[in-house]
């Protein structure tokens, strides 16, 4: 633990450096009163590089992400129309042990967060009209992977975790939006990565199941969620990469309970874009910032927009 918080406090010395540090604000984008219609599992988060684990030590990364979605959709009550607006930053720390397991090196992770965001929803029955708007900032559910084992074999390098949201963020069964879901997931996880440091090309891609429980206050089981999330990087020099990264959600099992007034809401959106990588080096520690953008497209059941991430990284 010690050399966590020693990390952590050399990262806090290098952050002001490349980007204008603030609230810490994280997201998965929100669910606006229709718990089944986001993921806790922010999509696109796992990018390049995801299939290969660090060498011991411990990696700081520190996300910047925007988003702003639309969903029009018909539900039992009528015509849906929801709009959802987030802007975001995400802290996750990864330690990695010399201890080996099955030939593999042994790490963890945990993520913490918050959240700004503003959102409207408008349900249309004929003549009748029923609007709602809402926006707050608060805590998001933490998210630890007690489990990170991560095996490396010439250019190919794969990962597998498991991963907990815990129901540790603001929740009022009272507001329209809440940062926190209220309830508990899982997720098992794969993630590998060909990189060929000669050719300075990389292709990554990560799979991940979602497993969510009831939200007890509400009664709503939000469905089963798969995820993938992949990225392909060249270098152009020797410091910066292009590429391309991209993601699909799709729900796989329906929301029940008695809460899932909406109906089933089996969600789906695909998502991709180009990025774009760049090594700075400071002092002995080097540091990769990194920015993407994710066009949305063919959603089902939930919002569909324009989301983009700055990423920086630091290993210690």
């Amino acid at each position: 633990m010690k050399l966590v918080f020693a990390a952590l406090g050399r990262f806090a010395c290098l952050l002001p450096t490349v980007v204008s540090a603030g609230a810490i604000i994280v997201a998965t984008p929100a669910a606006f009163a229709m718990e089944g219609g986001q993921s806790p599992y922010l999509r696109g988060y796992r990018d390049f590089s995801s299939g290969i684990l660090p060498p011991p030590g411990v990696q700081v990364r520190y996300d910047l992400n925007f988003y702003n979605g639309h969903e029009t959709s018909r539900i039992p009550q009528g015509q849906l129309a929801t709009s959802l607006r987030t802007v975001s930053n995400i802290l996750g720390i990864v330690g990695v042990t010399p201890a080996q397991l099955w030939g593999a090196n042994y790490g963890f992770a945990i993520r913490g967060a918050m959240t700004g965001v503003s959102a409207d929803r408008t349900v249309t029955n004929g003549a009748r009209r029923v609007a709602a708007s809402d926006a707050m900032t608060g805590l998001n559910d933490v998210v630890i992977s007690p489990i990170v084992l991560g095996w490396h074999l010439g250019n190919w390098h794969w990962n597998v975790s498991a991963s907990l949201w815990i129901p540790a963020g603001d929740y009022q069964a009272t507001q329209r939006i809440n940062t926190g879901k209220n309830y508990w997931s899982w997720s098992p996880q794969f993630a590998v990565t060909y990189l060929d440091r000669k050719a300075g090309l990389e292709f990554s891609a990560a799979f991940a199941y979602v497993a969510n429980y009831e939200n007890t206050t509400t009664q709503y089981h939000s469905g089963d969620v798969a995820h993938v999330d992949f990225a392909a990087m060249q270098s152009i020099a020797p410091r910066l990469s292009i590429g391309a990264v991209g993601y699909v959600m799709s729900q796989v099992t329906d929301d029940v309970g008695a809460g899932a007034t909406l109906g089933s809401r089996r969600a789906q959106v695909f998502g991709a874009g180009p990025a774009i990588r760049y090594v700075i080096r400071t002092g002995k520690t080097p540091m990769i910032l990194s920015a993407k953008y994710y066009r949305e497209f063919s959603a089902r059941n939930t919002t569909e927009g324009d989301q983009g991430a700055l990423s920086l990284r630091a290993n210690f």
